[in-house]
Order: structure tokens, then C-alpha cells, then sequence
């Protein structure tokens, strides 16, 4: 009976973390914070399994649970990170705009991708092309008049550090989208 309860005793605190990595995991924004708490969550889960007697189940879990799916999650948050920059279609970035836009984004590892569509003259109009079902997935930025009003406050703030920290000449402006609707 005591070497039941010391045993139990031993794996209560690992018990304990499973539920609180696993509301992390679900409430976490950031898409590397919830590969590291998965990860965490796989190796605990491991650990707990090889406490009980089950080290073919650890190993599964460790080789499938852990590692393949860090992987995985790794390739595809790395091949889907880009930013879609939204240009007036009448008025086509500069090429020293795009490649300081590529020179801020290649610091942040991502991929900058340009979508032109046509404007309206109403600012508040235009901040549409966001929501509408082509703009799924990827954060998104709009260009106008030498302002990139970027959704995504996170990104924003990331954004501007970078900027303060490299000293250039462009004209171009962030800003959050909040910011002018």
C-alpha cells in the first residue's frame, strides 16, 4: 500500500501539469508558443507513461506524439508565414517601397505577397478588402499613400521595433488599422 501511494504521489504533480499545458495550448495565440507547449505536453504525456509501465507506449508517444508533429507543425507554420500587402491597382508600389517592405518582413521571416485590387476614394471602403473571403489565412497589410495600415496588432508592433531600429529614407508610414476607421 505505501509503495502504491508513493508511486502515485511521484506522478500526481506530471497529472497536474497535463490540464494547465493543454488550456494553454488551446488559448495561446502564437502559433510557436503552441508548438512549445505541445511539445511539452507530448513529453510529459510520455513521461507519465513510462512511470506507469508502459514504455512502448512513452516511446510511441515521444517518436509520433512529440517529434513527427513539432515537425510537421514546424514546416507548415514556416511555409504559410507570409504577409499580403493589399496596393491600389492605379498605384503600384515603388520598387524601393517593395524592397524596403521586403528588407522589414525578411527580419520577421516572412514572405511578402502583393495583391492589387482597385480603390475607392473612401479610405474606410477600402479597409473591406480585409474582410472579404479572398484575405482568409495570412495577415494582411494595406498600402496607401505611403501608409501601410497592418490588421494584425502583434505584427504591427514587431513591425515598428524593426523600423525603429533600422534608420532609412523611405516615406513609408505603419499604422494599425484602428488607427484610421
Amino acid at each position: 500500500m505505501s509503495e502504491s501511494f508513493t508511486s502515485t504521489a511521484l506522478i500526481f504533480p506530471f497529472e497536474l501539469l497535463l490540464p494547465v499545458l493543454g488550456i494553454l495550448l488551446i488559448r495561446s495565440l502564437s502559433p510557436i508558443n503552441s508548438l512549445i507547449y505541445r511539445s511539452f505536453l507530448g513529453s510529459i504525456a510520455a513521461l507519465i507513461y513510462a512511470l506507469v509501465g508502459a514504455p512502448d507506449v512513452a516511446l510511441t508517444e515521444v517518436m509520433v506524439g512529440t517529434l513527427l508533429s513539432s515537425l510537421l507543425y514546424i514546416v507548415t507554420i514556416r511555409s504559410c508565414y507570409s504577409v499580403i500587402v493589399i496596393f491600389n491597382k492605379n498605384d503600384p508600389p515603388s520598387s524601393t517601397n517593395k524592397a524596403y517592405l521586403k528588407s522589414v518582413f525578411d527580419e520577421l521571416h516572412l514572405n511578402v505577397v502583393y495583391q492589387d485590387e482597385i480603390f475607392a476614394s473612401d479610405t474606410i471602403q477600402n479597409f473591406q478588402f480585409l474582410s472579404s473571403s479572398k484575405s482568409s489565412g495570412s495577415p494582411h497589410a494595406i498600402l496607401m499613400n505611403e501608409t501601410i495600415y497592418i490588421e494584425a496588432e502583434s505584427l504591427l508592433i514587431d513591425v515598428q521595433q524593426i523600423v525603429n531600429l533600422n534608420s532609412s529614407s523611405t516615406n513609408l508610414i505603419f499604422s494599425g488599422i484602428s488607427a484610421e476607421s
